[in-house]
């Protein structure tokens, strides 16, 4: 197979990516993170009580409720991350509801069975017992109805929870038991029965949604820590679309600047490398698709530097030419050699910014990561597109009438 062979099949490679990517990219968007889409953004700290240090194990487990009941609540998109030691942050793009979401992800939900032992007037209160049964015996909780058809909520227990509660129930015959969430009585029925089969209900004129909400706190149990918000902050949809139209308009006005420099300096070359970039663009778009990527405003930072990183990329394989043409080589044989000699020193470069991602990525949090995971595939776009477009068809103007006008290709000084 010749060189001219192999560059028309590189191309052609590219060429069937591109259209992958494009497809890609209409077919199915990037993701838009909360700064760009507008949501709710908290900092959940776990409180600490005076010689009981809380484990790492008791935050993780914290976490993954969180995290299961975000899922529940039907957000696209959610990011929760340890934050620190004792913080978690939560980020929910897209959503209508800030507060009633909050009080669903912060909600301790310690669920108690307790016995009412009077009711005081002044206060207007129930006086209870001590606590007979906890939220640790439910298996599932579901919407469902009382008697008066309103919107109350299902709970079956577990086979231990069942056994308790027939137990609790035929000693609190024809007295008031009550069912108490995070010290509030929601409900204080009197036992009818001795025998309830590991099904209860909880009612308390719920709301459709309030009873939906409790459903999800108590499916998947009580937090193990109890959480303060230490930072809560509401992205509106509105600023989140200004935010993402300034950006995309930075990068795009970045980007034209960038190749009316290149095509002024540098001629056809430098068409190649408006060429390259607009590749460079399409595959890095492509793949933040791929990967399942959120593209947030430091994201946007990072494809606008990389930007920036791609062109360099081709000044010094362009630069790298002149310096061939200028030693005596002709122009043909300088496009081989420099572009050779050129993605050498450029690649040094970008792996080196690519082992600062990667530990910006590894370390770093929230926005941080978001930044580093764009330079990162931003780099591997570079590498890519230098390697199989840009080289390909400079081998291929090298085999054209081009070579005999210097000029045209950006070089004037070389050749006199």
């Amino acid at each position: 197979m010749t060189n001219k062979q192999k560059y028309l099949l590189a191309l052609g490679f590219v060429f069937v990516l591109l259209g992958v990517s494009l497809y890609g990219v209409f077919v199915r968007p990037p993701r838009l993170g909360l700064d760009l889409r507008g949501g709710l953004h908290v900092v959940l700290t776990a409180k600490e009580k005076p010689g009981a240090p809380i484990s790492e194990e008791a935050m993780e487990q914290t976490k993954r409720i969180i995290d299961q009941r975000v899922n529940r609540l039907g957000v696209t998109e959610p990011g929760i991350e340890r934050h620190g030691r004792g913080n978690i942050m939560v980020q929910l793009p897209g959503i209508k509801e800030p507060q009633k979401a909050l009080e669903v992800i912060g909600k301790t939900a310690l669920l108690e069975f307790k016995p009412v032992l009077n009711f005081s007037e002044e206060k207007k209160e129930y006086i209870l017992g001590p606590t007979l049964l906890t939220g640790k015996a439910l298996s599932s909780a579901k919407i469902g109805e009382d008697e008066l058809g309103r919107a109350a909520v299902d709970i079956t227990f577990n086979k231990e929870g069942a056994k308790k509660f027939d137990e609790i129930a035929k000693e609190l015959y024809q007295k008031q038991l009550a069912i108490v969430l995070d010290d509030v009585v929601m409900s204080a029925p009197v036992i009818q029965s001795t025998e309830y089969g590991g099904k209860a209900q909880i009612t308390g004129d719920f709301t459709i949604d309030e009873a939906r909400r409790l459903v999800v706190v108590l499916e998947y149990g009580a937090l193990p820590v109890e959480l303060e918000i230490s930072e809560n902050r509401v992205v509106g949809p509105t600023l989140g679309h200004d935010s993402l139209i300034a950006g995309l308009r930075a990068g795009i006005i970045g980007l034209v600047l960038v190749a009316l420099f290149m095509v002024g300096f540098y001629r056809v070359l430098g068409f190649l490398s408006w060429l390259t970039l607009t590749v460079f663009a399409v595959f890095l778009s492509g793949l933040l698709v791929v990967v399942n990527a959120t593209l947030t405003l430091p994201g946007i930072a990072g494809i606008i530097l990389m930007v920036g990183v791609a062109t360099d990329s081709s000044i010094i394989v362009f630069e790298r030419i002149k310096e061939e043409v200028r030693g005596g080589k002709t122009i043909r044989t300088a496009m081989d050699t420099g572009f050779t000699h050129g993605f050498r020193t450029f690649l040094d470069a970008d792996l080196v910014t690519l082992t600062t991602a990667i530990i910006l990525f590894w370390f770093g949090v929230g926005p941080v990561r978001g930044f580093a995971l764009t330079l990162m595939l931003g780099i591997a776009c570079d590498i890519f597109t230098s390697f199989f477009f840009t080289r390909s068809v400079l081998g291929l103007l090298a085999r054209t009438r081009l070579v005999k006008h210097p000029k045209l290709l950006g070089m004037r000084e070389e050749v006199e």
